[in-house]
């Protein structure tokens, strides 16, 4: 028999403190254990990796004297709480161009319809708070007179845009989910005050200005970009597809120039929403990892109850224990899962991966070990989604672009989209070219329509589907960028209608 070594005592001694240390046996892993693992992979397990740099305040959007009072906030030493330190400026900042009432849709791109600017100009005459002429006019000059009364401060904010071309919110993010963000909203108002000025001065036939308000729009959507939190994303994407209405409605009309065309398909050009949907999942990921170890180090685990109920969940011993159990079960999730559904290599959603998840999730739900991931866990199924029906829609704006560009310079649109200059990019749900095909016009000329295959990852032939209400399912049918009504859709209008 081989007599031990030093070297093989030595490994024998270290292991076995580490498994008394962590209270595991050879076959049992611990979050600890998991945690080097991964870090020796390169993974990073620190919400702070994911917080956006400071930036000079002389160039931050957000500290135009507007908005800077969103954030000026006074907060209790555990950062639990906080108030506004001047109430009165706060309110202010959080009123900025709202309109108090309840609008018709802004977003109809998805069925191929126009605003109804009729709508808006009734609501706005029905109101007194608004300006009016005696008389009703046409719906785009009434409207514009009314938003009247917001035009200094849209000027002073595309102004600022101007001058203080980057932005990053002051979002206290050391609070984790108690951190205010009240500029979420605020930028909501804001981009569908844009939008629908954009296209009221489209109407009206003020190109120049109705462009200038497309650009604005988006500027307000992607001061959002480099926030890694969920929330702040999906704002951000439906942002986005309120101000693609108005870009939807001067390609519908025809009427962007092609300085514009370029402008916007370079604008577009650098929205990776993909890319910020994995930057989002990895930081729930680390601001819960943040909040149970907040939980481990308060001595009554009392202090953080108020964001997430525990107390019925509660172990009456082991309590450090059970709270790495559950730290450790959580983290498996997310990298059998979070991690998986896009695949970085390829830009590629993967929704299988979402229907795994939501097993798994059943399975375990409210098994001791795994309370935490049901209490602050969802299906990563219904928000992945929205990042991939953002990107393709942001996608199809982008190839019209280079579409209307082609036709100004050829006379007609091409027979295939290879035809077309510039790189193009592809569906997230298939890495594969958007499908596109040429449509009769019932005008002097043809149009087009754009479809990607969607969550289903089926190409359904450019039909989109309906739920109970008329409105689409985007876990089914395709994902259509179109100029018409689909005649599908409840209440279509006939061809040539606007």
């Amino acid at each position: 028999m081989r007599k031990p070594t030093t070297a093989l005592l030595l490994l024998t001694a270290l292991t076995g403190l580490c498994f008394l240390l962590e209270g595991c046996g050879p076959q049992k892993k611990t979050w600890g254990s998991f945690r080097r693992e991964w870090e020796a992979r390169g993974e990073k397990f620190d919400y702070r990796a994911m917080v956006p740099a400071p930036i000079p305040s002389e160039k931050n959007f957000a500290h135009t004297p507007l908005l800077e009072p969103l954030f000026d906030y006074e907060w209790n030493s555990e950062l639990t709480d906080s108030k506004p330190a001047d109430p009165e400026k706060h309110e202010q900042a959080e009123g900025l161009l709202d309109i108090d009432e309840d609008l018709p849709a802004v977003i109809r791109w998805q069925s191929g319809r126009r605003v109804e600017l009729a709508a808006f100009q009734e609501i706005f005459r029905t109101e007194r708070c608004w300006p009016n002429p005696e008389t009703a006019g046409k719906p785009a000059e009434d409207i514009l007179q009314a938003l009247e009364v917001f035009a200094d401060d849209m000027a002073e904010l595309t102004r600022a845009a101007k001058e203080r071309p980057l932005c990053r919110f002051d979002i206290k993010y050391e609070a984790h989910f108690a951190a205010a963000m009240p500029h979420l909203l605020v930028l909501r108002n804001l981009t569908r005050c844009y939008t629908l000025r954009a296209i009221a001065r489209l109407h009206a036939g003020d190109l120049e200005a109705a462009f200038a308000d497309v650009e604005m729009g988006l500027f307000l959507a992607e001061c959002l970009a480099d926030e890694p939190l969920a929330l702040s994303q999906l704002v951000r994407i439906s942002n986005l597809e309120m101000i693609l209405q108005a870009i939807w409605e001067g390609f519908a009309a025809e009427k962007w120039t092609a300085g514009q065309l370029t402008a916007l398909e370079k604008r577009l050009a650098e929205i990776d929403l993909i890319e910020s949907c994995r930057r989002a999942l990895r930081c729930e990921r680390d601001m819960a990892n943040q909040f149970i170890d907040q939980v481990k180090a308060d001595a009554g685990y009392k202090k953080t109850q108020n964001l997430v109920d525990l107390d019925e969940h509660w172990p009456s011993t082991d309590q450090a224990g059970w709270l790495n159990r559950n730290q450790l079960r959580f983290n498996e999730s997310y990298m059998k899962f979070n991690r998986r559904i896009i695949d970085t290599g390829t830009r590629t959603i993967k929704p299988g991966v979402a229907a795994e998840q939501l097993k798994y999730i059943e399975e375990n739900k409210m098994k001791p070990d795994h309370v935490i991931s049901s209490l602050i866990v969802l299906s990563i199924g219904p928000l992945v989604r929205q990042f991939g029906s953002g990107q393709s829609v942001v996608d199809h704006a982008l190839i019209s672009c280079m579409l209307e560009r082609h036709k100004l310079k050829k006379g007609k649109y091409p027979g295939k989209l290879a035809e077309l200059e510039g790189n193009l990019p592809t569906d997230p749900y298939s890495g594969k070219p958007y499908l596109y095909s040429v449509v009769p016009g019932t005008g002097p000329g043809d149009r087009y329509q754009l479809h990607g295959v969607g969550w289903n990852q089926e190409d359904d032939g450019g039909k989109i589907a309906l739920d109970n209400w008329g409105g689409t399912r985007e876990s089914q049918g395709d994902l259509v960028w179109r100029y018409s009504p689909d005649p599908a859709v409840p209440g279509a209008s006939k061809p040539g209608e606007k």
